[in-house]
């Protein structure tokens, strides 16, 4: 396979552009998720899907250039690897926001309904629902 057109220094100015304006998208994920105002996640989930798929590209590119031997700048490569690195703890801090309003949301639903059984199966059906807690005993 012969190399990409865009040069490694290129690819590298153009991967660091992105992963800047992923680690945005994660910031404001964050925000968002603090703030509860989850209705307003879909537009930031379809951005950073876009940046993911974006970055998967220039690094195929990238890797075209690596397997031809061609050294990638250095300082560039430091930078990108530190973005990747700070991207990667901040996703899973999101991650970690996720699973916890779920937890509470969860919790919530035992106490106001009184059921054991979890709103929805591990593969994404919605459970048996029995009314008989704080709401269903109204």
């Amino acid at each position: 396979m012969s190399p990409p057109v865009a040069a490694p220094g290129t690819l590298l100015a153009e991967q660091i552009t992105l992963l800047r304006q992923l680690l945005e998208k994660l910031q404001e994920e964050r925000r968002i998720l603090s703030s509860g105002a989850t209705l307003d996640l879909p537009p930031i989930t379809a951005a950073k899907s876009e940046l993911y798929r974006a970055v998967a590209d220039l690094e195929a590119q990238r890797r075209v250039w690596q397997g031809s031997g061609t050294a990638l700048p250095a300082a560039p490569a430091a930078d990108r690897d530190e973005l990747l690195r700070c991207i990667l703890r901040i996703n899973a801090e999101n991650g970690q926001i996720i699973d916890a309003l779920g937890r509470f949301t969860q919790g919530a639903w035992k106490l106001l309904f009184a059921t054991e059984d979890p709103i929805y199966t591990p593969n994404g059906i919605a459970g048996a629902q029995r009314p008989s807690g704080l709401i269903g005993s109204a």
